[in-house]
């Protein structure tokens, strides 16, 4: 299986001068925690509805006065849309995120990969003719994803 096959096509973005505010918004009407942040149709980020609440928490500011750009992550992991849905786990496992904006062959933004639309198509192993990801696979991941490094002598 294929990103693409999974992956949400043309995902709403943002630009990093608007508000946290108005990213907010956005979130809350089509239902997500994470937008792509495109800057003359780049991507140059992507933020979270947790980067919109610990930004607002720690400048103790309104959200209408904190620029995208102040709170969204510029250290990018993506993925392609033909790369296989293994694959784009690992990355997943390796960098401990949940989502990965999917980039097109001009690197423009094609969809966004989220660990929501994996798990909705995950199939127990050694289903006939299932080439998707496997409940292990998915599992192992979000056990990757969730994992809390423990501070040296605590454990």
């Amino acid at each position: 299986m294929r990103v693409r096959d999974l992956m949400r096509r043309e995902p709403r973005v943002t630009r990093p001068d608007a508000s946290l505010a108005a990213a907010g918004r956005v979130m809350a009407e089509v239902d997500c925690g994470i937008l792509p942040v495109v800057d003359d149709g780049r991507l140059v980020g992507v933020i979270t509805d947790r980067d919109v609440c610990l930004a607002v928490a720690r400048q103790e500011r309104a959200a209408s006065q904190i620029e995208v750009r102040r709170a969204m992550s510029a250290d990018l992991h993506t993925c392609g849309p033909e790369a296989a849905v293994s694959d784009a786990l690992a990355t997943m496992r390796e960098h401990r995120v949940r989502r990965l904006p999917v980039l097109g062959p001009d690197r423009a933004l094609a969809g966004i990969l989220s660990m929501d639309d994996v798990v909705l198509a995950t199939r127990p192993e050694g289903t006939p003719g299932f080439t998707g990801p496997a409940y292990g696979e998915v599992v192992e991941t979000l056990r990757a994803i969730n994992e809390h490094l423990i501070p040296a002598g605590h454990a």
